[in-house]
């Protein structure tokens, strides 16, 4: 993604807070710190009636009570007050690549996650010029192959490989982030649209392979297009979004052409690094040209599974399969003066939490008392 994506610009301000109790916004820090509300009501020294009400916004918590929250979740007490942006995570809708193990509170907990990005991106757009979001309509009855093929035509791709996906997906008002396991541990990935802006959340179990992370973005992607205003969900969106991924990674034309006559892993080894895709999936592409069966492809799998090793292509190998765009739009904003502590300021959290939020490791040192002799 070019650096010229990004301009500056004034946006005006969304109101400050008042000092007024916003309930959701209680709803959103527990549920994103993975508490539950008897839980939080121990932590605070109320009951868990209470936390039920103030979220509920039958009562207000008192401003001693407030500030045991604030604590409790991580925030500034001004994060729990009315008159900034907030998208309400029971109105957000996404659709989740999730283990089977994954709960109603591990999606919760996601979507709490999507909307903070989606604060700070609102934030950083009052300074700095994002790339608006820029995906085609697909008109309605159309494949997921159609939909792949009008999205390469409307974002002006040659034909050949996807090179740099998540950098392009970017440069096209695609918010993209990778957020640690142990945050959304049972969700393996996912998307949503949050105020017309398209986000996709994957998790380190995808990116750190980097042919499963374009995939998996080409995945979600698919489901912007084809089921961003679909409350469906189950095996058969998956399938499509599958389709759509195979169809815009690797077109049918173009391996028609490319892939081999019979199944050569070697050969496919080879192709698979050219166009950026596993050689399992160009198995898969080959049942699906007819250049195999389906019980050749089960041996595929099988001998594939017992050489290829998944780790041996980290997305940090990739620069343009690492999420970037709110990075450089920080560090366009900071050049500014509207640094990490003014955007914390803004969103009511910690300057620790933006730089996470940004995808930054905190490097700097952790220093400790040492005891006395």
């Amino acid at each position: 993604m070019r650096d010229d994506t990004l301009g500056l610009f004034d946006l005006p301000g969304s109101g400050q807070a008042h000092g007024r109790f916003e309930s959701a916004r209680l709803t959103q820090a527990r549920v994103r710190h993975g508490m539950s509300k008897t839980e939080l009501a121990s932590a605070v020294g109320v009951s868990a009636a209470a936390i039920g009400q103030y979220e509920a916004g039958v009562n207000s918590p008192r401003a001693d009570v407030l500030d045991r929250l604030a604590k409790a979740l991580g925030v500034k007490p001004g994060f729990f007050s009315v008159g900034r942006p907030l998208a309400r995570i029971d109105t957000v809708h996404a659709h989740f690549r999730s283990l089977r193990s994954a709960r109603v509170s591990d999606r919760q907990k996601a979507l709490a996650t999507a909307t903070l990005l989606w604060e700070l991106t609102f934030a950083l757009e009052r300074h700095v010029r994002l790339p608006h979001a820029d995906l085609p309509t697909v008109p309605e009855g159309s494949s997921p192959s159609e939909a792949a093929a009008l999205l390469r035509t409307h974002w002006g791709l040659p034909p050949g490989p996807v090179k740099h996906l998540v950098a392009t997906a970017e440069s096209h008002g695609i918010v993209v982030a990778v957020r640690p396991r142990e945050e959304i541990d049972a969700v393996d990935a996912f998307c949503t649209v949050i105020v017309d802006r398209p986000i996709v959340v994957t998790t380190p179990r995808r990116s750190e392979n980097v042919f499963r992370h374009r995939f998996s973005i080409a995945h979600e992607i698919g489901h912007l297009l084809l089921h961003a205003d679909s409350g469906e969900h189950g095996v058969a969106v998956e399938r499509e979004a599958d389709e759509f991924a195979a169809a815009f990674l690797t077109p049918a034309a173009s391996m028609d052409a490319a892939l081999p006559q019979r199944l050569d892993l070697a050969a496919l080894d080879r192709l698979g690094r050219t166009w950026g895709v596993s050689p399992s999936s160009l198995v898969r592409r080959m049942v699906e040209r007819g250049r195999t069966t389906e019980s050749s492809a089960r041996r595929a799998y099988q001998r594939l599974a017992g050489v290829y090793d998944p780790a041996a292509d980290p997305t940090s190998a990739y620069p343009g399969e690492v999420p970037t765009l709110l990075k450089k739009a920080a560090e366009l904003a900071a050049e500014h003066g509207a640094g990490t502590s003014i955007l914390a300021d803004s969103l009511k959290i910690t300057p620790h939490q933006v730089r996470d939020l940004l995808g930054e490791v905190d490097q700097r040192p952790v220093l400790r008392l040492v005891g006395g002799g």
